[in-house]
């Protein structure tokens, strides 16, 4: 039987798997369920099952979700390489490590537990695709399902954030699963514009040739709505994808001086169960090192604007839209994406949602 190989970003995971043979792994599973972006810090998990139980699992860190699933990450880098769905017995492996060559085509997409989302998350931006409530992707039976009407089961709004007296109603939370990582977000103020950053790729592609790449006009990009929103957006570069484990991750992008530890102090890398991983030289990568969600993104040339991973912050509904204004004009480093068929999918349906409102 065939086998297939993953990797994480830094490469102390490097394995031969099998996927599971009578499975249609061109039909790609996301999950947007609570557990599933508060464990990640993305909108959404994809899986693709497994013939047998993988190799290696005493490498990784184990979390205990639940009673019903376990995920295991990498401890140097964070990404999540694998899943045990406890009511099947199966193994899963994250849809983004497999190398590029091993990696299934994506056809067509179901989508799990938008009813946990309130606003249908990444899903609204794929919409033609049929979706199920019935449970977490992980905690369902490996076997075929009877999907909802396309996109239109009962939303529920997110989880509402737990109380903190040193927040106030404007103030965001942002949390992983276990709860080690655990910050606020303020909204813009006067300290956001003395921020500064080149641009992003989401606006200004670094291919592009544009001539200000670097930003020396000092345009707040990530200031939107009159200074009364964050930018958040999409991202399908290889080392985002191998450092989550999953093919789109999200960011928001905002200045440190808005992002305080829960008990109303400055930001400070490394709280709580926050690890650090150097991607390259002068890039940092932060995540939970208990449960292995995305935290942030920065480096060296960019101090005071912190990418942050979307799905952590908890909002009124997923994609906390109340403070982040979700950029609709293309995926960042789309071209570097390995499953292109999903990230045109993406782009199709963000230009699709930001045409049909544009008056909002």
């Amino acid at each position: 039987m065939a086998t297939t190989s993953v990797t994480c970003l830094c490469g102390h995971t490097a394995l031969s798997i099998q996927l599971d043979p009578a499975t249609d792994h061109t039909q790609l599973q996301l999950c947007h369920c609570h557990g599933c972006r508060a464990v990640t810090g993305l909108l959404c998990s994809s899986y693709y099952l497994l013939q047998e139980r993988p190799p290696a699992l005493d490498t990784l860190q184990e979390y205990q979700e639940s009673p019903h699933v376990s995920r295991f990450f990498c401890r140097i880098c964070g990404a999540h390489v694998f899943a045990q769905s406890k009511p099947s017995g199966r193994y899963l492996v994250a849809s983004g490590v497999l190398v590029d060559a091993d990696t299934p085509e994506v056809h067509s997409i179901q989508h799990w537990k938008t009813g946990d989302t309130g606003d249908g998350g990444l899903s609204a931006y794929l919409p033609q695709w049929p979706s199920t409530d019935i449970s977490c992707r992980l905690e369902a039976e490996p076997v075929p399902i009877e999907s909802s009407e396309q996109g239109k089961s009962a939303i529920s709004p997110t989880p509402p954030a737990s109380s903190n007296s040193l927040q106030d109603q404007h103030n965001l939370q942002a949390r992983c699963h276990c709860g080690g990582i655990d910050f606020f977000v303020t909204p813009p103020d006067e300290s956001s514009t003395q921020a500064w950053s080149q641009w992003s790729d989401l606006l200004v592609p670094f291919n592009s040739g544009y001539a200000d790449i670097e930003n020396g006009a000092d345009v707040k990009w990530f200031l939107r709505k009159g200074n009364t929103k964050y930018l958040a957006g999409t991202c399908a570069c290889a080392s985002c994808r191998l450092h989550s484990g999953f093919p789109i991750q999200v960011w928001a992008f905002i200045p440190k001086s808005n992002i305080f530890n829960a008990d109303g102090s400055p930001l400070t890398f490394g709280h709580g169960t926050m690890k650090q991983y150097k991607s390259s030289p002068g890039v940092y990568r932060e995540f939970c090192d208990r449960c292995g969600a995305t935290v942030f993104w920065h480096n060296d040339g960019r101090p005071t604007v912190i990418d942050v991973s979307a799905g952590l912050i908890r909002g009124k509904n997923a994609r906390s839209e109340e403070l982040l204004d979700w950029a609709t004009g293309r995926v960042s480093f789309a071209e570097l994406a390995v499953q292109n068929d999903l990230v045109k999918m993406l782009e199709d349906g963000l230009q699709q949602y930001a045409k049909q409102h544009e008056n909002d």
